[in-house]
């Protein structure tokens, strides 16, 4: 009788002796916190309308926020005018004179033939009587001189019709296409100024704060919305330099929290290759270690709507299989 209680006794320290030798998993401090996106606007101007508030969850391409765009859209109609008449100007310019022009200079040819002849059959009479001795010669090179200006006058109409028909020069035509190209990218840069003052979600998230209300003036380029997307909700932990060689991106997680109902499953993503002093807060009793190395977990995406920003999280390593 006596030999069984002794095995008994001999079995239980056994099993004692086996489950001290098992280990509990690695454990690291950390807690967590949100890669946030914040939504500025480039230029000084007053908040219009704020669609969305604090807590909101919003959609990609929802509406966040309008700006007043008096200045912007004045300056779009203006860019537009201003492409327009260039693009009117290089027409014209490649066209040639336009029909109405041309149709005076033809008519002011017809004129000019007309007088032309007028003034040769004035010529070809006091011609006759000049060499018969009726006139004088003075008069005879007068009428001359008057028949020579009506044919110049003629070849210069003739010169100008010809010219109005062709396009300008090829140089002046180039110079005329890049002012409209100039006018274009202007204008096309004022309907981006235009579009820039409505704020929309770039994607997914949760409205965590707001840092301006309606009828503010807001300084160019500081932050008025902040949003937080569930892909980045991280929780940061810090690993001890003798165990970081246990460690690498791609290991599974488990992230636990006091008061949580259960723990959520993650992957490290990252491991800082540069050690830095112990964070006081996540200093313990349990971790005196000096130097560290901070690492990142990402939680499961159906997890991470629900990690509170700010909270304590210990993190849980999980061995590879």
């Amino acid at each position: 009788m006596l030999l069984k209680y002794r095995e008994v006794a001999f079995f239980i320290l056994m099993m004692s002796l086996t489950a001290c030798r098992v280990q509990s998993p690695p454990t690291y401090p950390g807690y967590s916190y949100g890669e946030f996106i914040y939504l500025s606007y480039s230029a000084n101007e007053r908040i219009d309308q704020l669609w969305v508030k604090k807590g909101d969850k919003v959609r990609k391409g929802q509406t966040l926020l309008t700006m007043e765009a008096f200045t912007t859209r004045n300056t779009l109609e203006i860019s537009e005018k201003e492409y327009l008449a260039e693009k009117a100007r290089l027409t014209d310019l490649i066209s040639g004179e336009r029909p109405a022009e041309l149709a005076v200079i033809r008519a002011q040819l017809e004129s000019a033939l007309s007088e032309e002849e007028l003034a040769k059959k004035q010529y070809t009479r006091l011609q006759k009587l000049y060499r018969t001795g009726v006139i004088s010669a003075d008069e005879w090179q007068k009428s001359a001189a008057g028949y020579r200006q009506k044919s110049a006058r003629v070849e210069e109409l003739k010169s100008r019709l010809d010219v109005g028909k062709l396009p300008a020069r090829d140089a002046l035509i180039e110079s005329q296409q890049l002012q409209v190209e100039s006018a274009r990218l202007q204008r096309d840069k004022a309907r981006w100024e235009l579009q820039q003052s409505t704020l929309i979600a770039p994607q997914d998230a949760l409205v965590f704060d707001t840092l301006y209300r309606p009828g503010e003036r807001v300084i160019a380029g500081r932050p008025l919305i902040s949003l937080l997307s569930p892909e980045n909700v991280r929780v940061r932990f810090f690993i001890p330099e003798k165990e970081l060689g246990a460690l690498h991106t791609g290991m599974k997680v488990q992230l636990v929290c006091d008061g949580c109902k259960q723990s959520y499953a993650g992957r490290i993503n990252y491991i800082s290759p540069e050690a830095e002093y112990s964070p006081p807060v996540i200093y313990s009793t349990e971790r005196r270690e000096k130097l560290v190395y901070m690492a990142e977990a990402v939680p499961e995406k159906s997890a991470a709507a629900l990690i509170n920003i700010g909270q304590p999280y210990r993190v849980e390593i999980i061995p590879d299989e």
